[in-house]
């Protein structure tokens, strides 16, 4: 180029979506990414300020393709970089990833105010000069010469669809855009405006300004536009100006600065599929944002479950298929490959297999997520789910036939039958049916009502029916008997033969007819002995029966029995060859069962379902919380092997004067595997209750206060989830076996003890098959989603904990450097709140210091200590947040990458502005270059994790979430936002 031709008559105009640029700063137009900055040695022309205000109101279009970008008018070849991720999205094009599809009921909102304009002066030789001088790298192909500052905001709104309501809608937001853009000076909006507005389905908010998108709705983002238009200094970039470089350097060769600006008119088949692939993937993507585990309540695990790692698949196909292609764009660019058309570069077979794969997952998706709705409004409604081929239903079957399959109890249970093909072809009946029943319901608490689901299965169902088939129980006002209420328990399930049998937990004996109890509770509470009863008090009458028989013993036992007038204690032991490995009463203070076992029943339940109980090795024993920690992920291993849970049984002893700390930690880690749901089927069991009444003692008001400490949901304590037994009767037949003698006071005793114990049994049986509905046990995707929220959650408190951290140790060297008199004294030291807090924590391990901070190392031996703990804690934080951070980017399918690591820019970012804003002092700088450095490690750390194809255990994941909860500086946010997100007030 000749010198006479001016480069900065040739400038583009970017949209700033990278945060960190500045005046001078150079720019990779390939890549569309900030370099560093240049210092230059010249004063720069003053701030221009425009003070300009534009407020945009768009229409969608019905049956045509829109892009958001291209709607709030994002340059096409940055529309390039963003759709091949080449750079990330952010700021105000975060738009690209609105998950509803643009159509004639979606409004686009847009606002920007431009408060101040800055550039490099407009001399040529002058920055010739300067350019020759700082020699930018050849990696570099721009240099920003200006630079726009104010708000910028894109906030896409959906309408309801009917067109009665959408005028009135828009002229609500016109009154908005008016008032906004300047065109009127009055805003005021009546009552229909306010009722119009209230019918909006959905909005979405993108902006420069961080602390904008936060808001969720337009009338949010009104009032903070006003209040922020006056804040300067919240201002961020909105556009820079960049100036090429090679026409500085025309003696250079073409290859150095190089930098050709694609033809995308000639790429609109490639930009076509690329707009088509990232909205058919977001339409998928938002199933998977459901919680449709929860909505199908455990149903179709299976099929959910590949529908996961189809999800996975595919994306990792599209993403390689995208990366490949916006390689080949940067090389193009940059010119190392010679350009030619990029639709003749794509394998159309390829396209169109993804594509086709695509939609019948999403078809696959969809109807899962219908069928979750219809379970999650049947469950409102107090109906079961019941899928009939899980019921062994076919085409032999015939009414009668159905009845057996269908019906436990003809008296309470009511089946309304359907399909999805008869939904489909009458709503209105299933309406109707439903509500008939649910009014039945309402006269008569006993009922169980049940959804048939005959979708899947090769028998023809012609029509909606009730079963069973009689129009009697639903229009006579009767009150069925429950034979449960009026009969013995004793002569309802163990007039027929009923077995123990202790097996091995193995996947081919898994079936829906299984009741799964698991049971949890400290060493020693009675879990084991409880079994033992239990399975007599389903197979023995009475009191006398057992008396005369043998009594069942699945579970070897050993103990000391009180015997004679002076109670003199003798050991009464059991020993069964094939159960006596997994008990050790070698060892006092330690569990003596020692691995999970589950022990099947099969009582004369009309459904023919057998009770599995599963015992547990107790916690609390000698061998400290590492054990019990490990016990817990032995029982998760466990009952992984389940496909359900219908109750989990927590045993406590009722006289216990306190209660073992392990019991909230238990709580605590069951509500984080299987849900807040879990809560519905926790049950409270009391033992050794005869010593305090048949109540639970003690023990019951402790549990309370426990239950009330938990940062999580209200856990249920009533009378209906609490159980009182006494299962010393088991003991004491036990050791007449043993040829021990008892006195007639004693057998009264005991006799009073079976009775009640057998009373409670019977309830607990009842309330478990009648009341609580099977909770699924997660797989890995549903563990692995519950973690990636828990650790979104934790993002900002621990960022923000780190600057804190950060702050003070620089402040601390600063002041061991005899300079604390130019700093504020509450920039010095913790304050002494927090210093409490700091003092008593301590950490799991002591971390690697980061190298950066051996700068700020004190040898004044008053201040060494204390700098050296926050150097550690402040190593540990950053450990945590690189192994979540990792665990979040590349070991899920989390769909935002690494956001530590986009906290990190934020934290800079916002620093950044602060010195610029009132000035820097050595203290800020410091913070900056360390926050910087801080940002550099963090990179470096997620590129060596992922070159050596690090793995992390959820189980280690999940640990260490736990632990950052009890984190005093953070457990405030954290239990906060554990609150909130579990919904409590």
């Amino acid at each position: 180029m000749a010198d006479n031709q001016n480069p900065l008559s040739s400038c583009i105009q970017r949209t700033a979506i990278d945060p960190f640029g500045h005046l001078g700063s150079l720019y990779d137009a390939c890549q569309d990414r900030v370099l560093q900055q240049l210092e230059f040695p010249f004063d720069k022309p003053p701030n221009q300020f425009p003070y300009t205000t534009q407020c945009t109101l768009a229409k969608g279009h019905k049956n045509q393709k829109q892009n958001p970008l291209e709607i709030i008018g994002i340059d096409e070849q940055l529309q390039f970089s963003l759709a091949l991720n080449i750079i990330p999205k952010n700021g105000i094009t975060s738009a690209m990833n609105y998950p509803h599809v643009i159509d004639q009921y979606t409004r686009v909102f847009h606002f920007t105010y431009v408060y101040r304009v800055e550039t490099l002066p407009n001399d040529l030789q002058l920055l010739r000069s300067w350019l020759e001088t700082m020699k930018p790298g050849k990696n570099a192909t721009h240099v920003i010469a200006g630079i726009t500052w104010g708000i910028d905001i894109v906030i896409f709104i959906q309408l309801p669809p009917d067109d009665n309501v959408t005028p009135l809608i828009d002229d609500t937001l016109e009154k908005y855009r008016a008032y906004l853009n300047g065109d009127s000076d009055h805003f005021q909006l009546t009552r229909e405006d306010v009722l119009a507005y209230k019918k909006l389905t959905d909005t979405k908010i993108y902006s420069n300004m961080s602390v904008l998108s936060e808001n969720s709705t337009l009338h949010d983002v009104f009032h903070s536009i006003t209040r922020r238009k006056m804040n300067h200094n919240e201002h961020q970039q909105i556009n820079y100006i960049l100036c090429a470089l090679q026409p500085f350097f025309s003696s250079l060769p073409l290859s150095d600065y190089h930098y050709v600006s694609l033809d995308v008119s000639h790429e609109s088949k490639l930009e076509e599929y690329l707009f088509d692939l990232s909205r058919s993937l977001k339409h998928l993507e938002s199933y998977f944002n459901e919680d449709m585990s929860s909505l199908l309540c455990g149903h179709f695990k299976e099929r959910l479950t590949n529908a996961y790692k189809q999800w996975y698949d595919l994306k990792n196909e599209a993403n390689s298929i995208v990366d490949r292609l916006g390689s080949l764009v940067c090389d193009m660019r940059s010119g190392s490959v010679a350009y030619f058309p990029l639709d003749e570069a794509f394998e159309t077979e390829q396209q169109i297999q993804l594509k086709t794969n695509i939609q019948n997952l999403t078809q696959n998706v969809a109807d899962l997520n219908a069928k979750g709705h219809l379970i999650s409004d049947l469950g409102h409604q107090e109906f079961q789910y019941c899928d009939v081929v899980e019921r062994h239903v076919d085409e032999n079957d015939n009414e009668e036939s159905l009845r057996g399959k269908l019906i436990i109890d003809q008296n309470s249970d009511r089946v309304l039958c359907s399909s999805d093909q008869l939904n489909q072809n009458n709503p209105q009946q299933l309406k109707e049916l439903r509500y008939t029943l649910v009014e039945e319901l309402e006269r008569n608490s006993k009922l169980r009502l049940t959804y048939a689901d005959f979708s899947y299965c090769n028998f023809e169902l012609p029509n909606m029916i009730i079963l069973p088939f009689s129009k009697y129980h639903i229009r006579q006002r009767i009150k069925p008997i429950d034979p449960l209420v009026n009969s013995d328990f004793n002569s309802s399930v163990s007039s027929m033969s009923t077995t123990a049998v202790s097996m091995p937990l193995v996947p081919s004996i898994l079936t829906n007819k299984s009741i799964n109890i698991l049971l949890l509770g400290e060493t020693a509470a009675g879990k084991s002995m409880f079994i033992n009863a239990f399975a007599n008090y389903i197979t023995f009458n009475t009191f006398e029966k057992i008396h005369s028989e043998e009594p069942l013993i699945p579970i070897p036992v050993s103990f000391f029995i009180p015997v004679g007038d002076n109670y003199e204690e003798r050991l009464v032991k059991y020993d069964d060859v094939k159960n006596i490995q997994n008990e050790n009463f070698d060892h006092p203070g330690q569990s003596v069962t020692q691995q999970c076992k589950s022990y099947v029943f099969h009582p004369n339940f009309a459904d023919k379902s057998k009770l599995r109980i599963i015992d547990t090795p107790g916690f609390g024993d000698v061998r400290g919380a590492e054990h019990d920690n490990r016990t817990m992920e032995h029982i998760f291993d466990y009952v992984k092997k389940l496909a359900h849970i219908n109750a989990i049984c927590i045993f406590l002893r009722s006289g216990r004067t306190e209660l073992n700390g392990f019991l909230s930690e238990c709580l605590q880690q069951l509500y984080e595997y299987f849900g807040s749901h879990v809560r519905r089927n926790l049950i409270f069991c009391f033992t050794h209750t005869r010593t305090t009444a048949y109540t639970s003692g003690s023990a019951g008001v402790l549990l309370q206060d426990i239950l009330a400490s938990l940062p999580m949901r209200k856990v249920p304590l009533k009378k209906k989830n609490t159980f009182c037994f006494d299962n010393e009767t088991f003991r004491y037949f036990v050791a007449l076996q043993n040829q021990f003698q008892f006195s007639d006071q004693n057998r009264e005793d005991y006799e009073k003890s079976w009775t009640k114990s057998v009373m409670e049994a019977n309830r607990l049986v009842r309330y478990i098959r009648k009341n609580l509905v099977p909770i699924p046990v997660p797989d890995q995707w549903e563990t692995i989603k519950r973690t990636q929220i828990e650790i979104v959650q934790l993002i900002h408190p621990l960022l923000e904990t780190m600057r804190y951290i950060l702050r003070n140790i620089i402040s601390r060297k600063i002041s061991s450097m005899k300079v604390s008199n130019q700093l504020n004294e509450e920039d010095t030291f913790i304050d002494g709140r927090d210093k409490d807090k700091y003092d008593d924590q301590y950490l799991p391990y002591e971390p690697i210091p980061l190298e950066f901070l051996q700068n700020y190392e004190i040898s004044n031996c008053s201040m060494m200590k204390k700098q050296k703990e926050m150097i550690n804690h402040l190593s540990f934080l950053y450990d945590t947040s690189a192994e979540l951070g990792y665990f979040l980017a590349y070991s899920t399918t989390y769909p935002n990458g690494n956001p530590f690591l986009a906290g990190l820019f934020r934290l800079m970012t916002e620093e950044k502005n602060m010195c610029d804003d009132y000035g820097r002092s050595y203290m800020d700088m410091q913070l900056v270059e360390s926050l910087k450095a801080l940002s550099t490690n963090y990179e470096q750390c997620m590129k060596i994790f992922k070159v050596n194809g690090k793995r992390s255990k959820l189980s280690d994941i999940q640990q260490r979430i736990r632990f950052m909860y009890t984190y005093p500086l953070l457990s405030d946010y954290v239990i906060d936002s554990h609150r909130i997100s579990n919904g409590t007030n």
